[in-house]
């Protein structure tokens, strides 16, 4: 999903006119049209209820409207960040990390190498995934935290694997099945889901997993690690994340997390440029993080 699209669909639904929008962003009526309509397709709804005078948003349109604000918000906050960062130097480093940097151990690998190179001045800039991919994309980044699969965009960059990690189960601790030891698939057929926001690659591997196992996920959430374990405690359903944030909200006695059996495998880690791209400083990064490195 490109996020110059969701900011010209929010630019459009802000406007509800596509003569307006496209001179806003300085493209064609039709340009932003093909665009509107590469998201729909994406997404699987309809945003928009067009007529020959007017548009409005469809009620898919509203719920995501409320997203792409937020990505598109966090992509400019970085953006503008990063821009200002720009001219590197050898003793500055900029690194982008994905929301909830404290998951997969990234904060410690951060505050480790600033403990090791108090002379090398560092900005941490959060994003979503999505963002991070943009960042990279137009150079504002030279390495991010990201995820083995799915590396069909960006495909230049070189991948380091960090952290080797499964998706579990959350339930509520009064739930019929909260007691099991594990939790297939099959175990969760016609159980009401709640799943990472939509696109991102944990809810594509989980869909993934349920369609080779020829289940159809009854869905009733995608979105925020945070809003599913809410979600879950008021009894809207079950959660699926990986278990580096299930051991952080585990705590709660609300809520129990189970392992997936078979497990549902992925490994996380650090994706960065050719080595004889980056600053010094970025170097520097690059070997402190290859002592964390799977072998």
């Amino acid at each position: 999903m490109d996020t110059s699209y969701i900011k010209e669909f929010v630019t459009l639904a802000e406007c509800m006119s596509f003569s307006t929008a496209s001179n806003i962003l300085f493209i064609s009526q039709s340009s932003l049209s093909k665009h509107i309509k590469t998201l729909e397709k994406e997404l699987g709804v309809l945003l928009f209820d067009r007529t020959t005078r007017s548009i409005r948003l469809t009620e898919a349109g509203r719920t995501f409207m409320e997203y792409a604000t937020q990505i598109a918000d966090l992509y400019d906050k970085a953006r503008i960040t990063l821009e200002d960062m720009r001219t590197r130097s050898d003793s500055s480093l900029i690194i982008a990390t994905m929301q909830n940097p404290q998951y997969y151990d990234m904060a410690k690998y951060v505050v480790s190498f600033k403990e090791e190179h108090p002379d090398i001045a560092f900005q941490v800039v959060e994003t979503d995934e999505l963002g991070l991919y943009e960042l990279f994309r137009n150079g504002l980044v030279n390495a991010f935290p990201t995820f083995e699969l799915f590396r069909e965009e960006p495909e230049d960059y070189r991948f380091m694997p960090i952290v080797r990690s499964k998706i579990d189960v959350i339930l509520r601790a009064d739930h019929p099945k909260a007691g099991n030891a594990t939790l297939s698939l099959k175990d969760l057929a016609g159980e009401r889901l709640l799943l990472p926001a939509r696109g991102t690659t944990l809810s594509r591997l989980i869909l993934r997993e349920f369609n080779r196992t020829g289940i159809t996920p009854d869905i009733v959430y995608e979105g925020s690690s945070t809003g599913s374990v809410d979600l879950v405690k008021a009894g809207l359903g079950i959660a699926m994340h990986a278990e580096e944030y299930c051991r952080i909200v585990a705590s709660d006695d609300r809520i129990v997390c189970i392992p997936v059996a078979p497990p549902i495998d992925f490994v996380y880690g650090l994706a960065y440029r050719d080595p004889a791209l980056l600053s010094l400083a970025e170097q520097i990064f690059l070997s402190h993080m290859k002592k964390f490195e799977l072998k």
